[in-house]
């Protein structure tokens, strides 16, 4: 008998597996044929997509099928066979052709001036990219890239040589040679690690005026180097562009609050440049998207397939601000002016202005006048797009310009002959750095938090009163203020500055300032150890003014800090006339109580930030169950006990503690719930408010997403007539 297959987890995620048909990939994560190119066995041209074709809890795609089959239908000339479930094909049909062929409707009135003025004739142009060169350029269909292998009515899909992939009971798959089972894998398939803390001593990090981080440099076959993504920082905001895969982890790695990150451009939708965009919308807080109608349409054409949201639900997980090209959008203060590259899908690439200083990304783009102009001649563009084409916008304080392989992006060799001039406030990505020729004069892009680069964008003569409001509307106590606190605000907040290790507050005395995280971290201190960890726009010290009691724990600076503070009667009059001081006195006796604790251990709300966690704790309050007892409709986290959930009368699932007893959807989208929730034993939790918990999740849309996945497995419990007492 053939020993047991073993297989090798992937460390960007999935598995891969020999066979008799040639090596299988269970699940692919996008960047994962990083991994593969440089394994003896190569790129596989099989794979299998596990049930869940997204992975909410990371934010990823857990089927990322382009650069697989770009590599081997372009470079290894053959197609790519999917392993699916019948349901799943339509779904992966409709993503790999938005992705590789561009979206089916355009959006005409997304030029400034209306569709006569600078309109590129885009249809052509994908249309062009479109060609088949191994069929006398016939237009390239989907299935000269995949093939689909579904799994039959018994649940087996065969393969080449004997092999067969079998779906097993609890979703996972067994493999199978000549009807001998070799191996099975559950249903998810191993993830990639989360990234941890960046190597070095945490530093403060604080934001120029107009500057630039880069994530990553490299492009999407670079095994070496992170897919090219980078944070426009904006008058103390950052901008993400394209953020690659992991990006939220990166931020997090250098102890960047989400919060400072809370816009997006997206330019087109390649892998390369959206696979990292859903996971930052899933992440703490509601980001704002920038892009062209026709790239949304195409961002939420792929996404809300693989997640199964739906067009409108997924649009309502952030929010969207359409630009014109042409015509210039003002983004936290600098303008902002989009037009479209030459590429195979449409590409809006931008540049950003604030006082006399400037940033050009065209993104993905061909930028080589001879093919430019060999294009005109064989009609693919006309004569106004050819000239704006070449009329390149090389003026810009800096440049971050792609290279790569031609059609489609700009050869390096063309780079290398531009002026010396040029080349030194050019930046290049999208290229590995053994790509750039010696002497050349480029350099690509450095990457890390600590290669910011500053362009030097001048100061106003208010900037610090426009940086000081900027926190107040991003710290969540002070979102409900009315608009006239702002002035008061500004004339009774003060700056400090801490070194690192400084003590700002001491347990045991009296509390007379409330604080606010402008840059840097802060430890929260109980009985000698770190509890919590505060970053940019969290807040402290309330508690003390609010119920005139002594400090109850230790705040260490973790690094250099800069806080904004209010005395005691400043706080207190700017809070008069509202519910906050009511809520933050339930907040201060809820911490008094095991809550923290508890949503930290939670199997549900334990990845949650800390911020997250701290609005929660103001809608929670204590309940008690006894045996037999059913649950209301406010929604419950076990603290001690068991509970059952029910429908229909049939037990489908049994929650311990640490566990949500709650349907978000009848929350959110008011609808009738299936679920009924029943004391097993006597039961303590905490319950939510349901009337304010909607507000939490249209604010956190991960959070909801999260949570929604618990009712998920409740449905297909259901439905699968499971019983679990």
């Amino acid at each position: 008998m053939a020993p047991p297959i073993e297989a090798l987890p992937l460390g960007r995620g999935g598995l891969l597996f020999p066979t008799a048909a040639g090596w299988i990939q269970y699940g692919v994560v996008p960047e994962t044929i990083k991994d593969t190119m440089v394994l003896p066995g190569g790129v596989p041209c099989t794979y299998i997509v596990p049930q869940r074709l997204f992975c909410t809890e990371r934010g990823i795609s857990l089927a990322e099928l382009e650069f697989p089959c770009y590599f081997n239908f372009f470079i290894k000339n053959r197609r790519t066979t999917i392993v699916c479930r019948s349901a799943q094909r339509a779904v992966l049909e409709q993503v790999l052709a938005e992705a590789v062929f561009g979206p089916e409707e355009l959006d005409p009135v997304e030029f400034a001036g209306g569709p006569s003025r600078d309109l590129p004739d885009l249809r052509s142009e994908m249309l062009y990219f479109r060609r088949n060169p191994r069929r006398g350029n016939e237009m390239m269909m989907l299935e000269d890239i995949v093939e689909f292998v579904e799994f039959d009515a018994s649940g087996i899909a065969r393969l080449s040589a004997g092999v067969s992939i079998c779906l097993q009971e609890d979703g996972g798959i067994a493999v199978l040679e000549s009807g001998v089972q070799r191996a099975r894998f559950p249903p998810d398939p191993p993830l990639p690690p989360r990234a941890g803390p960046h190597e070095g001593p945490l530093r403060a990090f604080w934001m120029p005026l107009l500057g630039l981080s880069v994530i990553g440099s490299g492009h999407g076959f670079d095994p070496a180097n992170k897919t090219s993504g980078f944070i426009v920082w904006i008058e103390g905001r950052g901008v993400m562009v394209d953020p690659p895969v992991d990006s939220v982890d990166w931020l997090r790695g250098y102890d960047i609050s989400s919060r400072q990150v809370d816009t997006l451009i997206l330019t087109h939708c390649h892998a390369d440049h959206d696979a990292g965009t859903l996971q930052k919308i899933l992440e703490e807080g509601r980001i704002t998207i920038y892009t062209t109608p026709t790239v949304m349409r195409s961002f939420v054409t792929k996404y809300a397939a693989l997640t199964g949201l739906g067009a409108e639900r997924f649009r309502s997980l952030f929010d969207y601000v359409p630009v014109k090209v042409g015509e210039p959008v003002y983004l936290h203060g600098a303008e902002a002016t989009f037009r479209y590259s030459f590429h195979s899908i449409p590409c809006a690439g931008f540049d950003v202005k604030l006082r006399g200083r400037s940033l050009l990304y065209p993104s993905d783009t061909l930028n080589e006048p001879r093919t430019i102009q060999r294009l005109h001649e064989q009609g693919v563009v006309d004569r106004q797009r050819r000239d704006t084409l070449l009329d390149f916008p090389w003026h810009h304080t800096l440049v971050l310009h792609e290279a790569g392989i031609p059609p489609i992006h700009t050869p390096i060799e063309y780079l290398s002959t531009l002026e010396e001039e040029i080349k030194q406030k050019t930046l290049l990505v999208h290229v590995s750095e053994k790509a750039v020729p010696p002497g050349s004069g480029l350099t690509v892009a450095p990457t890390g938090l600590e290669a910011t680069i500053d362009l030097g964008a001048a100061h106003l003569p208010l900037q610090e009163a426009l940086e000081i409001l900027d926190v107040m509307a991003r710290v969540e106590l002070f979102s409900e203020l009315p608009a006239p606190r702002a002035a008061e605000f500004l004339r009774m907040v003060q700056k400090e500055y801490y070194q690192e290790g400084d003590l700002l507050v001491r347990k045991g005395e009296r509390g007379d300032r409330f604080f606010i995280i402008l840059s840097g971290q802060a430890a929260i201190l109980k009985k000698g150890r770190e509890y919590k960890t505060y970053s940019a726009f969290d807040y402290f010290g309330e508690t003390s003014l609010l119920l005139d009691q002594p400090r109850i724990a230790d705040v260490r600076a973790k690094t250099v800090l800069t806080v904004l503070t209010l005395k005691r009667a400043a706080f207190l009059h700017l809070l008069r006339g509202t519910d906050l001081p009511d809520r933050l006195v339930h907040l201060a006796r809820l911490r008094e109580l095991p809550s923290w604790e508890l949503l930290s251990e939670s199997p549900v709300f334990r990845d949650f930030t800390s911020n997250q966690k701290t609005q929660l704790q103001a809608l929670m309050e204590p309940i008690s169950l006894e045996v037999g007892a059913v649950l209301g409709a406010d929604p419950l986290l076990l603290s001690n006990g068991l509970m059952r959930v029910l429908v229909d009368g049939t037990p489908i699932d049994l929650l311990e503690i640490g566990a949500f007893a709650g349907d978000v959807q009848q929350l959110v989208h008011d609808q009738p719930s299936p679920y009924r929730f029943e004391a097993v034993t006597r039961v303590a939790g905490f319950r939510f408010d349901r009337r304010r918990l909607p507000k939490f999740f249209q604010d956190n849309p991960g959070a909801y997403m999260q949570l929604a996945e618990v009712t998920s497995s409740w449905r297909a419990a259901a439905l699968a007539g499971r019983t679990q007492q």
